[in-house]
């Protein structure tokens, strides 16, 4: 055998390499290390920390671990979301309606604009709210700058039974600009192919000072659960920008039936118990109809 004293030497060091890798067998993947070091717990964060990483365990391999990451997140996201709330003159709802979808059909075309619904009040049908999501400071001007929003406010003016009112909100959840993105058919303008009957509610929120962290995590893990559900298009989660202690939770169901069994779910039975002592009142909830977009799959939450 040739080889001479080295020979001895390599076998050595071949043998240590193969144990070097069969312990790196042992060792989680590093997307895995990192994912855990980034949801170490702080205070007050262990229930959604082994939500996440029941997430995580159920994810792993299909692209879901980004996904866990941003939901566990807990900041502010970079949009705004601003809710308009209007009230027109019984008998000119059809006129407004008409006005305001051609408005929106062209507004999802901007490029600052990442959403842009359109809802009508279940329980009164001279109300309506309009749900625009900003994806930058500059978005907002450029917006009433265009020709279709300028067309769209001088034909609604007479059918007005108020003058319009407006909340601004910093976005939870969804937190990246992405998942609130609009769907590309309807930012290309094409025309939807079908219509669905959805229930959309606006849950509003008012907790007592301090409570604000505690209660904006608790909601993250119920929105990353909630929007997993087959009925759950959306599970918004909004806060207020001018006062930090009021929420909004946009829920939107393929139906009764869904909003339903949402609340059998284990996931809502653990909100709301982790929740309850931060209310600073009773939580209000109002109930609408979409127009806009009509297709169901136009309402759900961007997946990346």
């Amino acid at each position: 055998m040739s080889g001479g004293p080295c020979f001895p030497l390599l076998l050595v060091a071949a043998a240590l390499l193969s144990l070097a890798d069969a312990f790196s067998l042992l060792r989680p993947p590093l997307s895995l290390r990192r994912a855990s070091q980034a949801l170490q717990p702080s205070s007050g964060s262990v229930h959604q920390l082994l939500s996440a990483q029941h997430d995580l365990r159920r994810r792993q391999g299909t692209g879901g671990l980004k996904q866990v990451l941003r939901m566990s997140g807990g900041g502010a996201g970079s949009c705004t979301a601003v809710v308009v709330y209007v009230s027109v003159k019984a008998g000119m709802e059809e006129d407004f309606k008409k006005a305001t979808l051609e408005n929106a059909r062209n507004s999802v075309q901007e490029e600052g604009i990442a959403r842009f619904d359109v809802i009508e009040q279940a329980d009164d049908p001279t109300k309506f709210v309009l749900f625009e999501v900003y994806k930058n400071a500059e978005a907002p001007a450029k917006h009433k700058d265009t020709e279709h929003y300028l067309t769209w406010r001088s034909s609604v003016d007479s059918a007005m039974a108020a003058p319009r009112t407006a909340a601004k909100y910093a976005n939870c959840f969804p937190s990246s600009t992405e998942e609130w993105d609009v769907p590309a058919g309807l930012a290309k303008g094409q025309a939807e192919s079908s219509a669905a009957n959805l229930l959309v509610v606006h849950v509003f929120v008012s907790v007592k000072g301090g409570s604000e962290e505690a209660f904006k995590a608790a909601c993250l893990a119920n929105a990353g659960n909630s929007v997993q559900e087959e009925g759950c298009l959306r599970f918004d989660v909004l806060q207020n920008l001018e006062d930090g202690s009021k929420f909004c939770l946009i829920e939107v169901y393929t139906g009764d039936a869904a909003a339903g069994e949402h609340k059998k779910t284990a996931h809502y039975a653990a909100w709301a118990e982790t929740v309850k002592d931060m209310m600073a009142e009773p939580r209000s909830n109002i109930k609408y109809t979409n127009l806009f977009p009509t297709d169901g799959g136009n309402w759900v939450m961007a997946k990346l």
